[in-house]
């Protein structure tokens, strides 16, 4: 049975040879690697693809969370070019190597009120939850407040500068819900936390790009989209299934994150695909309807201790339920 989608895990930049090979004892033949600083340059960045695809696996995007979540880009300090700059040095590296998804997120960092600990939806095993009224009551991280219109005018000086860098290596940016998505707090505001904040982050995307003369063949924006974020949303983000056909009929999702959460804000928990609010199976069945063909990757598993198995147990099982119904949603294509 052909399927279309592409399964992937992570692949640190310091990944061991084990490690490669867990991937491929379970028929996982994508990966996105994510580069820590210290491989963050040209050098290594190509010895990093090499040693991956030598071991059989497909590198489909990839980054460095500490430079495209930066502060200096986000909130404008004076040194966001310098930081930009890196930015751009990683794509054109990763493009000029054959990678054609790079990364974008418009918060600076994923908010927990606690990650480390068992909930009442995680079996005793630890995850994220987040308490938004624990999170509400916080000063703001960066010691003074940034209001949206400031937060949005920096997202378009990022377009600006980072649109022709795709243009000349032909690679695409999948941009990351802001998580958790409501629209303040710790002092700063959040500009995508509803599929409606996405089409306007888009429109103005391909708008900038005609402003700068990239062309209108290509769309340089695209969507990760973050199961997980929209469901945390509720009806405040949009319809997750309405919204997901939406943006695959357009071609503007490049990375799908399939996660599960207990509830919808202000309180979750990240659960076991089984055992969140959503019927997983639904959003499965949507991006096979709709001929999704990127990757799709179980982020955000729940944390089994060693004893039990530890991490690379917790996403085998994760992905291997995800695996599950994706072939149970092709098949009722048949």
């Amino acid at each position: 049975m052909e399927m279309l989608m592409k399964p992937q895990l992570c692949v640190s930049s310091n990944a061991t040879d084990d490690y490669l090979r867990y991937l491929r004892q379970m028929n996982i033949s994508h990966c996105f690697v994510m580069f820590r600083n210290e491989e963050t340059n040209y050098d290594a960045v190509n010895r990093t693809l090499e040693r991956v695809r030598a071991a059989g696996l497909t590198v489909d995007d990839a980054g460095n969370g500490f430079i495209y979540k930066h502060p200096s880009i986000q909130l404008g300090l004076p040194d966001r070019d310098e930081w930009i700059a890196k930015y751009n040095d990683l794509n054109r590296w990763l493009g000029n190597a054959g990678v054609k998804v790079g990364y974008a997120t418009w918060d600076t960092g994923r908010v927990s009120t606690s990650w480390w600990k068992a909930g009442e939806h995680t079996h005793g095993a630890v995850g994220r939850i987040v308490d938004m009224n624990e999170i509400y009551a916080r000063k703001p991280a960066f010691g003074q407040e940034y209001d949206y219109d400031t937060m949005w005018n920096n997202f378009e000086y990022f377009l600006r500068a980072a649109l022709p860098v795709c243009k000349e290596v032909g690679m695409k940016l999948a941009l990351h819900p802001c998580d958790p998505p409501v629209r303040f707090y710790e002092g700063c505001a959040s500009i995508i936390i509803s599929g409606d904040d996405y089409r306007k982050a888009l429109r103005r995307a391909d708008e900038i790009q005609q402003e700068l003369g990239l062309g209108t063949d290509e769309h340089y924006l695209g969507i990760k989209f973050c199961c997980g974020c929209w469901l945390e949303g509720g009806e405040k983000f949009g319809n997750v299934l309405t919204d997901l056909a939406d943006f695959v009929q357009q071609k503007r999702v490049h990375i799908v994150h399939f996660r599960n959460v207990s509830s919808p804000l202000p309180y979750f928990e990240e659960t076991l695909l089984e055992d969140g609010y959503m019927d997983m199976y639904k959003i499965m069945d949507v991006l096979v309807k709709n001929g999704y063909d990127g990757t799709i990757y179980v982020d955000h598993v729940l944390r089994y201790d060693e004893q039990t198995g530890g991490e690379k147990t917790s996403f085998a099982y994760a992905t291997g339920y995800m695996k599950g119904l994706m072939a149970a949603a092709y098949h009722q294509q048949k």
